[in-house]
């Protein structure tokens, strides 16, 4: 049995595209250590809602974007705190290269309904 969740996009043209994965437990790393790097709007499901933005590291993984929708489900923090998530989901993001018009990197980004700081 996979480790993920994956859910695909329905529709006529996208339908085998992924939209997110959903992150058991730990798969991020047992410890996370986030800043805050800024706060605007994004889309969720067409309508516009204010989020908070953290830029993040853990032992497994050394550089990640930590995206919670509405601002109250995360405080606003001076330095670089250690963080618990709730329920987590990996969303998909390749971005072109200036190298060639065939090279892509994958951009890793994490959605998070909650953001908790400890200690």
């Amino acid at each position: 049995m996979s480790p993920f969740l994956i859910k695909k996009k329905e529709g006529k043209k996208m339908s085998n595209r992924v939209t997110n994965i959903v992150l058991k437990d730990n798969q991020l790393g047992s410890k996370i250590k986030a800043t805050v790097k800024e706060e605007r709007e994004i889309y969720v499901e067409g309508k516009r809602v204010p989020c908070r933005i953290f830029t993040a590291s853990s032992a497994l993984h050394p550089d990640f974007e930590i995206i919670v929708p509405h601002l109250r489900n995360s405080l606003r923090f001076e330095g670089r705190k250690e963080v618990e998530l709730r329920e987590v989901t990996l969303v998909p993001s390749a971005k072109r290269n200036n190298i060639g018009t065939a090279s892509r990197s994958l951009e890793l980004q994490i959605f998070a309904k909650q953001l908790l700081t400890l200690n």
